[in-house]
């Protein structure tokens, strides 16, 4: 991973020219939720601005950069953990963000400090390498789903309706209250494994730089 190199000032370099979508608002669940097609070199700034406590919170969110920036891709290397599957977990069918099974994509997540992916699970592997910065992380098994309160079918199914699970209201979800979850603090260097169905919070120490690798 290029975490010596992927500074602010290098990303501006290397892809400030490119278009890329991002997110602004608290997360993709709140009423304030809004998107943007933004030069890089203009979302590096918000970022800076960020880390001085200015500006709204915005975040590259699961984007295939890399796909856009040759230069940044050679900095990385795809695990050989990505070639490795389970075929009753082979589940990846109905997820659109993963076209083909057994299709590896690589996403790039970068955003300020208090970036946060509201509790969600995915259908498909997940290694999630931290490349600069530190995030939180809090996972909950798939066997406690039913205690997790899931937006219902539609665009947000695969979504907790709990949107913090340190403030759950009780009176609104009274099975939540004492679900066993694991959590850790994904740093700088680190690499955690997301097995399908796994619930996970993400919040970001500080700006943050991760790359994830989805596969089924």
């Amino acid at each position: 991973m290029g975490a010596r190199r992927w500074t602010l000032p290098y990303l501006r370099r290397a892809a400030g020219h490119r278009t890329v979508p991002v997110e602004l608002g608290e997360h993709y669940l709140s009423l304030d939720f809004d998107e943007q097609l933004v030069r890089l070199s203009d979302f590096v700034d918000q970022l800076e601005r960020a880390e001085e406590g200015g500006g709204r919170r915005a975040y590259l969110a699961q984007h295939a950069l890399f796909d856009q920036v040759p230069q940044l891709r050679d900095d990385i290397a795809v695990p050989d953990y990505c070639s490795l599957s389970l075929e009753e977990e082979d589940e990846a069918e109905g997820e659109a963000e993963v076209a083909v099974a057994g299709e590896l994509r690589i996403n790039a997540w970068l955003g300020p400090k208090g970036t946060v992916s509201p509790l969600h699970y995915d259908r498909y592997h997940n290694l999630l390498a931290q490349v600069v910065g530190s995030k939180y992380v809090r996972l909950y098994s798939p066997l406690h789903s039913d205690r997790l309160y899931p937006h219902p079918p539609g665009l947000h199914e695969v979504s907790s309706r709990i949107l913090d699970p340190d403030q759950a209201d009780e009176a609104a979800f009274p099975l939540f209250d004492g679900t066993p979850f694991i959590d850790l603090l994904l740093r700088e260097g680190e690499t955690l494994y997301i097995p399908p169905r796994w619930w996970h919070f993400v919040e970001a120490r500080e700006t943050s730089f991760s790359v994830s690798f989805w596969w089924s």
